[in-house]
């Protein structure tokens, strides 16, 4: 992910601060796909990538 693509996303939010990363954030990549990245002197890097599934949820009355 570059600088500009971080900057861009509006779907991010700041997770804390690592001494040796830098600042960690939660990125929403697409619908159902995220990563944490680490962000230190405009360099973007990737830690982790994940998929989340859709939950269904089933009422009976």
């Amino acid at each position: 992910m570059s600088y500009q693509a971080f900057k861009s996303n509006s779907s991010k939010e700041f997770l804390g601060f690592c001494e040796q990363k830098g600042f960690i954030y939660s990125v929403q990549l697409d619908e159902g796909s995220f990563a944490v990245v680490a962000l230190d002197n405009g360099q973007v890097t990737m830690l982790i990538q994940f998929t989340v599934q859709p939950s269904v949820v089933r009422m009976e009355v």
